[in-house]
């Protein structure tokens, strides 16, 4: 005797539990693997973008400073970012990023007055810092003519640089003024202003050693930026965010670089 209506029927409800089972497991796979890894992806880019934007800073930053003037340039950094929109599968929610300055500190300068080279002598850093949902990225910062990236393990890649040190002069870069932390997903303009003089500068100065404001540990000074031409220096820890560039003999032309944050520095 052949299968009946009910057999068929129960073949039936039995093929689409299998098939909704299937069904379900799939999707469940889907938000569970492949939706992070495309997020960690279009997280990636975003910071790879950060990173453009920062470098775009750092370079205004030089640029204004190395010259005399006192223009205002506003430049964008896009603290955070969402995620696309997905037929059916669930995303996190936008990510924010933030930026902020360091805290404030004095340049020195052993042999002269750096308040009367450089205008001023107080002194900060700016820092990103990304809160991804997927991926952990560290921290990118800049601050005395150098833009690097800085990890929770430690460990700092340096992306730009300026040299202290070039031939018998010594370059100084001072950014003034205060950033409050802004947070959001937005793109933020942030001003930065020139010094609108010249006469940030001393020749024929005995110095000694230079005194820095800097979150980057006195090795890390070693072993990325006092090399080649600059070799002769190294740098010593103060304190916690203080290190001492030493290793100076004669006499140099100081040139203090200086810019402000939404102020003339």
């Amino acid at each position: 005797m052949g299968p009946t209506p009910a057999d068929r029927g129960q073949s039936n409800v039995v093929g689409f539990i299998l098939i909704f089972g299937f069904l379900l497991v799939s999707y469940s796979l889907f938000q569970a693997y492949v939706i992070p890894n495309q997020n960690a992806e279009i997280e990636y880019q975003h910071y790879q973008d950060v990173r453009d934007d920062m470098t775009d800073l750092y370079a205004e930053i030089i640029t204004l400073s190395e010259s005399s003037s006192d223009r205002q340039v506003l430049v964008p950094v896009d603290l955070g970012m969402y995620y696309p929109s997905r037929l059916l599968f669930l995303n996190p929610p936008p990510a924010a990023g933030s930026i902020r300055s360091s805290t404030q500190g004095a340049i020195q300068i052993g042999g002269a007055n750096a308040t009367e080279i450089c205008g001023g002598s107080d002194t900060t850093g700016l820092i990103y810092s990304p809160s991804y949902r997927v991926t952990n990225q560290p921290d990118l910062r800049y601050e005395n003519g150098l833009l690097y990236v800085e990890a929770d393990n430690g460990a700092n890649a340096m992306l730009e640089q300026r040299p202290i040190l070039t031939g018998d002069t010594i370059n100084l870069y001072r950014l003034s003024g205060t950033l409050r932390t802004q947070s959001g997903t937005d793109t933020l303009p942030l001003e930065i202003t020139g010094p609108g003089t010249s006469d940030n500068s001393a020749t024929g100065v005995s110095v000694t050693n230079v005194t820095l404001r800097s979150d980057l540990p006195a090795e890390e000074w070693n072993q990325s930026v006092l090399t080649g031409d600059q070799s002769e220096l190294h740098a010593v820890t103060v304190d916690d965010d203080t290190v001492r560039i030493e290793g100076f003999s004669g006499n140099y032309d100081v040139r203090c670089h200086s810019v402000g944050l939404g102020q003339r520095p």
